[in-house]
């Protein structure tokens, strides 16, 4: 037995716009940040990754506006001179605001300390703080033995020097993203080799 259903209208039509990507508006929102002059951004999602990732620029300094109303952001950018002089950085438990936050952080010229939640500090980070020690950075796990975050980075001899480091290609794609992104803001030229 089957039941014939007729339609009463016709065809439906229109369009659906997605929320956006926690992932991508994190990523959006450190380009921005590293960006000279004002960049504004669209399809921005709201959700606390990106509170945590937006409450932390200001704390840096940078001038961050977010509408809710229309999803965009307007980010006045640091073109690749952050000169906060220090902050303490509350990321709750948002893996890509601590994994770009710690390269970004490594490009100012303060003292920053970034931490979180108690699974924040169960998640591994210290491939990323090796591999920005290797270029240069100050960086260090704040409990030394377990390789996760609190995460203390500090600039106070100068940003990021640059040079030549390998980062394993068979962990999270964050931390090379974080490496790419402030990579063009050291003071010498950056060569990753992925390892894997």
């Amino acid at each position: 037995d089957f039941i014939e259903i007729q339609p009463v209208i016709g065809p439906v039509c229109g369009s659906v716009r997605p929320p956006g990507s926690k992932s991508i508006t994190n990523r959006a929102l450190i380009l921005a940040a590293l960006a000279q002059g004002r960049s504004r951004l669209t399809g921005v999602l709201d959700s606390k990754d990106t509170a945590v990732m937006l409450d932390s620029l200001r704390k840096l300094g940078l001038f961050v506006d977010h509408d809710l109303e229309s999803q965009s952001c307007i980010v006045e950018g640091c073109g690749g001179q952050l000169n906060c002089p220090d902050a303490d950085l509350w990321l709750e438990n948002s893996g890509t605001s601590i994994r770009f936050l710690t390269s970004f952080c490594a490009i100012g010229t303060g003292r920053y300390r970034l931490d979180g939640v108690e699974r924040m500090r169960q998640r591994p980070i210290r491939d990323l703080v090796q591999t920005l020690n290797e270029l240069g950075a100050r960086v260090r796990c704040e409990v030394p033995e377990t390789g996760c975050p609190p995460v203390l980075v500090d600039g106070s001899l100068g940003r990021l020097p640059g040079g030549a480091a390998s980062v394993r290609g068979d962990i999270s794609s964050q931390f090379l993203s974080s490496l790419l992104m402030a990579a063009p803001a050291a003071q010498t030229a950056v060569t990753l080799n992925v390892d894997g």
